[in-house]
């Protein structure tokens, strides 16, 4: 009966040794697999992004649409950091 509560009281500890050992390498799959799906999912958005709006003619209503909205999201992010329009680096019209 000894022998069999000091095996298992080995056991225990191995068990703990072993879960302990694995916990970094848990923590490190994980992180690399949440990286990678981060990865694939942001590059499929912008290359769709990118293909869909180097299809549309530049000439048109809808890219400079796109073109003020995305000086107007600058000027806001700008504006919302403190940071004062700087005229002599603004984006060509």
């Amino acid at each position: 009966m000894k022998d069999a509560v000091n095996q298992a009281t080995e056991d225990a500890a191995r068990a703990k040794e072993r879960i302990s050992q694995m916990g970094p390498e848990i923590a490190h799959s994980t992180s690399r697999f949440a990286y990678t799906t981060s990865y694939m999912i942001s590059y499929g958005i912008v290359y769709a992004a990118v293909f869909v709006a180097k299809s549309v003619p530049q000439e048109n209503p809808v890219v400079e649409g796109f073109i003020d909205g995305g000086r107007a999201a600058l000027d806001a992010v700008n504006e919302a950091k403190g940071i004062k329009p700087d005229v002599g680096n603004s984006m060509p019209a």
